[in-house]
């Protein structure tokens, strides 16, 4: 038994509540190291010498390249816990507590690991819109606008505005319902002098390029009649150098009684966003920036009834800051979802008390290496992946943003060469894994384009690509039909390098999505016969032992 590969820590992503009876415990052990584990617990407060100690056996959730992860959902009738594990390989058992290992089952409840009580106030919920969403990410100079003109078909520029605006989005809500999507996610929409608006100049006014607040009003209220959610991008981080605090602070210095709004040094520098000298950082441990930034929260949700904040560079700003947020946000709509946008790990902020969800950028990374570029195969994917699943809470997991580009990548298809065939099976592995899928406005009509500016292209909407488009909305109608996409668990059935099959599945629904790589015929052998709907083609699927797949195949079986 390898004990070095073994860890656990209690109150933490390894042990956790999911409601006020309900925990989820979690152990990581050398991959294929163990034949089984055992969960022993019992109420640490039991009157007598030594505990009575129930045993669940627990299940091996994910495996990546090096570790097993086992977890157990335990519902005990006390809520003062007391546990350790019972670990079994080939030649010994052992029991393994508080970071140390016995050969019997130690009898001093104080050796075991605790969960000192499930408090009501440390609980995290999560709701099923959230799971049930398809988002849809609009850079709203580019997407559209009342009326057409031929510069809107020019190359894109850093500096450029195009003049989409929020009219130009309601005019097309019927495109967006009809491509199956039921969440928007706008880049920033308030005053700013530039055309990505990531530099606020007044976060209560909205651009008068976009619109003004009755027309936002008028689309918040068209979306939510087609069961649209409305999100908003929150740029806290930093403002324009054309914020009234900043003004007022260069030009008056510590006489200013914004100066510690930013951080300005004695030779007049400032802290930044990277090297923009026009968006000065702001300092939020500062009372009177944290007062004002946490009006603005509350303000959009109470005025104009949107479903949460996208936080721009959310990982420049501190714990204290966001947990504030949350309270803010959450006092003003209990449902309001809050996304992060951070590029790595995002475990510190995702444990209940900050976001509710991430942009999984580290998911996009490793479909750009497998779909776009193939310096990795799906073997590779599948451990990635599961290592990724295993980091997270499971009641958060599910609720993790996943997407292949965005408005600071370059389009996906551009990094496939243009091959739609490869962007297919990316999005169709976006869509049948954990997490929320996201689409970047036009990757469902064909845009391509390199880094920022060439990736903000405008759309066309007279020239869609029908093929992309009419697989984006299959891919949003299974999506949005199978109660085993949106919250199911995974299991992995088959991979190898070019081909790889799991099962998403709850206790009333089964489905089996299969992805094809290669440009050959393949076989994968199969654990049912008979026949089964693809639900992405609607087709039946004869099955005897085996499962035949046509090259580039990309299927979605419904078992159950």
């Amino acid at each position: 038994m390898l004990k070095e590969a073994i860890y656990h820590q209690s109150d933490s992503t390894y042990a956790y509540a999911l409601d006020e009876k309900t925990l989820c415990i979690k152990l990581r052990t050398k991959r294929d190291g163990l034949k089984r584990v055992t969960l022993c617990y019992g109420d640490r407060y039991e009157p007598v010498r030594v505990v009575t100690m129930f045993e669940e056996e627990m299940k091996k959730v994910f495996t990546d390249d090096m570790f097993d992860y086992y977890e157990i959902i335990i519902s005990p009738s006390f809520n003062r816990i007391c546990y350790y594990f019972k670990l079994e390989d080939e030649e010994e058992t052992l029991y393994y507590s508080q970071q140390r290992f016995y050969r019997e089952p130690p009898e001093d409840r104080n050796r075991y690991f605790l969960f000192s009580y499930i408090c009501k106030g440390d609980l995290y919920k999560a709701y099923d819109w959230w799971r049930d969403s398809i988002f849809y990410q609009i850079f709203v100079d580019r997407f559209n606008k009342e009326e057409l003109d031929e510069a809107w078909f020019d190359k894109p520029t850093n500096e450029r505005m195009f003049g989409g605006n929020l009219k130009g989005i309601i005019n097309k809500l019927d495109y967006l319902e009809e491509l199956g999507i039921n969440a928007i996610y706008l880049t920033p929409i308030f005053e700013s002098p530039s055309c990505h608006k990531y530099d606020t100049i007044d976060y209560y006014d909205i651009d008068k390029s976009f619109g003004n607040k009755k027309i936002f009003k008028e689309l918040v209220e068209e979306c939510h009649k087609r069961g649209i959610k409305v999100i908003l991008d929150a740029v806290f981080n930093h403002t324009s150098s054309e914020f009234f605090a900043f003004k007022d602070a260069m030009k008056k210095g510590r006489k200013s009684k914004y100066f510690d709004w930013y951080f300005i040094n004695e030779d007049g520098t400032y802290e930044m966003f990277g090297h923009s000298k026009n968006m000065p950082k702001l300092n939020t441990t500062n009372k009177e920036v944290k007062k004002y930034l946490l009006n603005i929260a509350k303000y959009w949700i109470e005025e104009f009834d949107i479903d949460g904040w996208r936080l721009d560079v959310a990982n420049e700003i501190d714990h204290k800051f966001w947990r504030e947020f949350r309270e803010t946000v959450k006092a003003a709509k209990e449902d309001a979802m809050i996304i992060g946008e951070v590029w790595d790990g995002a475990e510190s902020y995702l444990r209940g008390d900050q976001y509710d969800s991430s942009m999984n950028y580290p998911f996009m990374h490793v479909a750009l290496e497998v779909f776009a570029k193939g310096t990795m195969n799906l073997k590779e994917l599948d451990s990635y992946m599961q290592n990724l699943y295993a980091r997270y809470r499971r009641d958060i997991r599910y609720n993790l943003l996943n997407l292949l580009d965005s408005h600071d990548t370059a389009r996906f298809l551009y990094e496939c060469s243009n091959d739609k065939e490869k962007l297919k099976s990316a999005a169709f592995y976006m869509f049948t894994t954990i997490g929320i899928p996201m689409i970047f406005y036009g990757d469902e009509a064909g845009l391509s384009g390199a880094t920022d500016p060439h990736c903000r292209i405008t759309m066309d909407f007279d020239n869609i690509d029908n093929e992309l488009f009419t697989f984006y909305k299959n891919l949003t109608r299974i999506r949005r039909s199978s109660k085993a996409l949106k919250i199911g668990e995974y299991a992995k059935y088959f991979v190898d390098d070019e081909v790889y099959a799991f099962r998403r599945f709850t206790d009333d629904e089964e489905v089996l999505c299969i992805l094809n790589l290669s440009d050959k015929v393949r076989e994968i052998p199969a654990y049912l016969d008979g026949e089964y709907m693809d639900i992405l083609s609607n087709k039946i699927v004869k099955i005897n032992k085996k499962i035949e797949l046509v090259p580039h195949a990309k299927m979605v079986l419904k078992i159950k």
